[in-house]
């Protein structure tokens, strides 16, 4: 259904006041480091020795994944033939700037074809219309809309702030809780409370003769970056391989490589859950999104196998995402579990550590030394460990919940904060181009004769150079 237009207002097509254009497209190997801005499918992506469009010239992106998007060129400008150049605006009938928010408004959804290449061509465009407003209230719309969308940009630029202080603030809290300042206060209340060294000697001699996975080496060296840690003196520092050998982590292991990795068309509907670095995020591991093995495929598994309780991390590609498996699961080459002893670790605790920046500045030296973002299970028995007695592991962890369920309530409310915003600029131009945003004049000239008198003077004067808009002032060439 057609809205309804206020009255002096008319609906018109693209092709009424513009000639939509792809012009040819400047391959990336002749783009350089200076010279005219080039825009493509996704902005200005480069510069050229040569323009095609002296005037700022409004362009919808017209082929890939960003097809729809509009966009304006600066003066002196090369338009690339993955965007459609909306050429000789007669300015006349409709102002560039009102164009721009008319088609803004308008969206291109219903004129996209194809799937695999989303593409917008000039004949499917010849069904886009958009309501035209006498020529002296689009001034009037115009001024208004871009001072009430500057505050909403506005808004959008302080909003968009608040994601990096909330993972700040996160970071912050296990920066304290990492160094013993969260629970220095705890600490002093419970001096009865012996050092975690008193268990690890205890378990020590308990465990000469425990059984590790090969590969875990009998000792570490050293670390610079650990050598610097000042920790509270209940507290030590361990190597993973170090807590292997006497019992505090009970395994460490990564999941499945080679031919042990099943193929797509080992997977099914159901089963046991596949667990990709994808599925770990935000302390969370989503097994829904999960591919799944059972029957023989499952069977032909043999390492991986991770339990409800265990410590996931992902180690390749997206390093340092942590969650706590819920339920029984298989691992992928990506990621690791780490399974607690309960006389030594809470696994929330663990958790928290892996997500750390007291972890992952060991982690950034070990991705240094590989050509991509890995952290192989050898490496991570090299890794050192802050371990806290475990009653103040409780305390840490229960003071680290607290304080994220504060940020996830602060997140929440940026994230309805965002929404609001997001709609808010649609919601402004649909009350502008219904012709509510500024008061109609009765002496305006309808549209409708604007646009029948531009039609006669066409007919009658075929070669009428088009008269630009002094909103957009030809600058110079750069």
């Amino acid at each position: 259904m057609i809205d309804e237009l206020p009255q002096g207002w008319c609906r018109v097509s693209l092709f009424d006041f513009c000639r939509p254009k792809q012009w040819r497209t400047v391959s990336a190997k002749d783009l350089t480091e200076t010279g005219y801005p080039v825009y493509g499918a996704n902005g200005q992506i480069g510069f050229f020795s040569e323009y095609n469009h002296e005037h700022p010239t409004i362009l919808v992106t017209c082929r890939g994944a960003t097809c729809g998007a509009l966009n304006v060129s600066k003066p002196f400008s090369w338009i690339n033939g993955n965007a459609m150049a909306l050429d000789d605006l007669d300015e006349q009938i409709m102002l560039p700037r009102y164009t721009y928010h008319a088609l803004r408004k308008r969206g291109f959804t219903d004129v996209i074809t194809g799937s695999a290449q989303p593409q917008i061509t000039r004949e499917s465009l010849g069904v886009v219309e958009v309501p035209l407003a006498p020529l002296a209230e689009q001034r009037r719309i115009v001024m208004k809309l871009e001072k009430l969308l500057e505050k909403v940009d506005a808004s959008h630029r302080r909003l968009s702030k608040v994601p990096a202080l909330l993972k700040r603030f996160r970071q912050s809290i296990l920066s304290a809780a990492f160094s013993g300042r969260l629970t220095a206060d705890w600490r002093n209340a419970n001096p009865q409370v012996k050092p975690i060294s008193t268990i690890i000697e205890q378990m020590r001699a308990e465990n000469e003769t425990i059984r590790v996975r090969r590969g875990v080496p009998s000792r570490v060296p050293d670390s610079d970056v650990v050598a610097d840690w000042e920790l509270p003196p209940t507290w030590n520092t361990y190597s993973a391989a170090e807590l292997l050998r006497v019992g505090a982590f009970l395994d460490i292991k990564d999941g499945n490589h080679g031919a042990n990795h099943p193929k797509v068309n080992d997977f099914s509907d159901t089963g046991v859950p596949f667990i990709t670095a994808a599925q770990v995020n935000n302390y969370r591991i989503n097994y829904d999104d999960a591919y799944k093995l059972s029957g023989e495929p499952l069977k032909r598994i043999r390492v991986g196998f991770a339990r409800a309780g265990d410590v996931i991390y992902t180690h390749k590609g997206s390093v340092g995402r942590v969650a706590i498996a819920d339920r029984d699961c298989i691992l992928t080459p990506q990621t690791t579990y780490y399974r607690v002893s309960p006389k030594v670790f809470v696994n929330r605790f663990v958790m928290f550590y892996l997500a750390s920046d007291s972890f992952s500045e060991q982690v950034n030296v070990v991705k240094e030394q590989t050509t991509r973002d890995f952290v192989p299970i050898s490496e991570q028995y090299l890794l050192f460990h802050r371990v806290p007695p475990l009653r103040e592991q409780q305390e840490i962890v229960r003071r680290v919940d607290e304080l994220f369920t504060l940020v996830d309530q602060l997140q929440a409310r940026y994230a309805k904060a965002k929404s609001y915003i997001d709609n808010l600029s649609q919601s402004i131009l649909a009350k502008a181009f219904r012709g509510e945003l500024v008061p109609q004049d009765s002496n305006d000239e309808p549209a409708s004769v604007l646009l029948e008198r531009i039609r006669e003077q066409r007919n009658g004067e075929p070669s009428t150079k088009r008269k630009r808009d002094s909103i957009w002032p030809k600058p110079p060439p750069p």
